[in-house]
């Protein structure tokens, strides 16, 4: 009997010897099938930027879209970029930062409710753009999209939720105190995704979305200053960044699979280029109670 069972276990083992090394082979074939996908597409170019009614000098970034976690994209210069505003041609020039264009525009001539149309021409290719823009409510007659709460110590809290929804307009807001800066229009080194803050004409996604976690607080005395932009958006640029939310802020256990969200550029473009009017106000905080 003894005899038997050893022999049995003879077997068994010499199969796993058998076996150890196709399974370490698969396993070793598993682990080198980790990597990151390629995108489907390549995009020649990608648009930042656009026109604002608050600054003289308007600034738009043109980059090429890199296809690798580990690399950057890159800048791309010698483009010939203009923006018509339905009146007169914007001449942008590159600058002394590579893929970044200025042009001169008068703010305090807008022109509402129309449509302002980029053209980029580079590498023998052209791309155009059009956004439309919309006049702004001004802030001291808008629903201010945070609250301010003053404690027993004596200081100010307040909460800035980063999405809000169920308005009659969309904006953008940007609302900097001590710690926080200004808003600048030249700056594309995403503090976007940190500090500016939307209030949606569409409503809230799917309440799995973790929508309370998107917001920043703060603790200030009474006569600190709070100063506040508030953006105006056309529909068509606030439904590209609800696309752009689903894909990023939004994404749950339950989530669509990943899309392209497409922006208002033309040909193998990225991007959007928006025209937005501007209201700023500051404020003491004990003036937002």
């Amino acid at each position: 009997m003894i005899n038997k069972i050893q022999a049995r276990l003879n077997r068994s083992c010499l199969l796993l010897l058998f076996l150890l090394p196709a399974l370490m082979n698969s396993c070793k074939k598993s682990t080198d099938k980790v990597s990151f996908d390629q995108p489907k597409r390549q995009y020649d170019l990608a648009v930042e930027g656009g026109i604002n009614t608050l600054t003289q000098t308007q600034f738009i970034r043109l980059s090429k879209p890199s296809s690798k976690a580990d690399i950057k994209p890159s800048a791309i210069s010698k483009a010939t970029v203009t923006v018509n505003d339905g009146i007169k041609d914007i001449i942008f020039k590159e600058t002394s930062t590579a893929g970044l264009y200025s042009g001169t525009n008068n703010p305090n001539i807008p022109n509402y409710n129309k449509a302002y149309t980029l053209t980029i021409r580079y590498d023998n290719k052209t791309y155009t753009a059009v956004d439309t823009l919309r006049q702004v409510v001004n802030i001291t007659d808008d629903f201010l999209p945070f609250t301010v709460k003053k404690n027993a110590g004596g200081t100010y809290d307040g909460t800035i939720p980063k999405h809000t929804f169920g308005y009659l307009n969309p904006n953008k807001w940007w609302i900097s105190y001590t710690g926080i800066p200004v808003w600048n229009p030249s700056k594309f080194d995403g503090t976007e995704t940190t500090y500016f803050s939307y209030t949606h004409f569409l409503g809230s996604p799917n309440s799995l979305y973790p929508l309370s976690n998107l917001k920043r607080t703060f603790s200030l005395m009474s006569e600190d200053v709070i100063t506040i932009y508030k953006f105006s958006l056309s529909k068509e640029y606030a439904k590209y960044l609800y696309g752009v939310f689903l894909e990023t802020d939004w994404k749950g256990l339950f989530s669509n699979v990943p899309v392209n969200v497409n922006g208002n550029v033309s040909g193998n473009a990225q991007g959007y280029f928006y025209v937005t009017d501007i209201d700023y106000q500051k404020y003491k905080v004990s003036g937002l109670k």
